[in-house]
């Protein structure tokens, strides 16, 4: 009797085991887990290992969750009948699976969700160990169950989404953070054609134009730099900056021409999207870009700072007078 109650012990601890430890494999994130290898937590660096490749550690946990419930059943059976007689072999059979059940899988399975990261460190070393002593066994079955598998997406922009709203119901992200996460997602989504300042209110300057000419506008100017073009606004030959033009203006120099401040500009398709403007803006070392369109015309102009407001919001300063220069655009139109 006493053999019998052993072994019955030994197969539902067993079972609870390896039933605690899937359930603590599939809890963690991998994302998670690279948090853990950041924070240099014991047993992250095997589990990352672990997490990357899980298809082998969980045929080995799912061979060896079998092995103890079907051999051990079968084991308790004959044993059972020798001690009790076959009569009670059914009565056994039927409190060891309820016994399976609740103690073997249920509870350790919610214990594994509960504990899943201390869980899972803990077993990464011991749980690779044995994946890698019986590695050309593990290999034949994952060759089987290869063709049933397929690459899966382990975090997508919905999942981010999601998770950003939960960590800020939580309490452990802020509202200023949760809405820049959000804007992040956007950047892809909107291109140059949507934030810039459209050509009907650009301010520009022909190249031909001496400083006496238009020297009111230059100290009327908001812009710190200002489109130059020859023919017309299509035509553009460079841009020119407005501290040069009051620096010249300061120093008498009323004769110059714009052309004699003229740089180079870069130049963008309206279609290119935030996400690679941002990072080109840094590489040419820009803070604007004069925006062509399909026939290679100027639609309009469009700035770092506009492209850093999709991340932060509206950017306003002191000489701001007009917030919205693509709303001011079309109430031009409209009149």
């Amino acid at each position: 009797m006493t053999l019998l109650i052993s072994l019955i012990i030994i197969v539902i601890v067993g079972s609870a085991i390896f039933s605690g430890l899937e359930a603590s494999l599939f809890a963690v994130s991998e994302s998670r887990v690279h948090v853990m290898v950041r924070h240099k937590l014991r047993g992250a660096k095997a589990l990352l290992k672990i997490k990357e490749n899980m298809q082998r550690p969980i045929i080995l946990i799912v061979i060896l969750n079998n092995i103890v419930n079907i051999v051990g059943a079968m084991i308790i059976g004959i044993v059972a009948t020798e001690t009790l007689g076959s009569a009670f072999f059914g009565f056994v059979s039927a409190g060891l699976t309820i016994l399976i059940i609740i103690f073997g899988e249920i509870i350790p399975k919610t214990v594994g969700e509960n504990n899943a990261e201390t869980i899972a460190r803990l077993s990464a070393r011991p749980l690779t160990y044995i994946t890698t002593m019986l590695l050309p066994f593990i290999w034949v079955l994952e060759q089987v169950t290869k063709k049933f598998s397929k690459d899966r997406i382990l975090v997508s922009e919905d999942d981010l989404h999601v998770l950003s709203q939960m960590g800020h119901s939580d309490g452990t992200i802020e509202a200023d953070e949760k809405e820049m996460i959000e804007r992040v997602f956007t950047l892809n989504d909107l291109s140059a054609r949507d934030v810039m300042t459209p050509r009907t209110v650009v301010v520009a300057f022909h190249k031909d134009l001496k400083l006496s000419e238009i020297k009111g506008d230059v100290y009327k100017l908001v812009n710190s730099r200002i489109p130059v073009y020859d023919e017309d606004l299509d035509d553009t030959v460079g841009m020119c900056s407005r501290r040069e033009l009051l620096i010249s203006l300061a120093k008498h120099e009323d004769n110059k021409k714009i052309s004699d401040f003229v740089y180079d500009a870069l130049y963008v398709s309206e279609d290119i999207k935030i996400d690679n403007l941002l990072p080109l803006f840094q590489k040419e070392r820009a803070h604007l870009a004069i925006v062509e369109d399909e026939f290679g015309g100027m639609a309009g102009v469009v700035t770092l700072e506009d492209a850093l407001e999709q991340l932060v919001g509206e950017i306003v300063d002191e000489t701001d007078y007009v917030i919205d220069t693509r709303e001011e655009a079309r109430k031009l139109a409209d009149e």
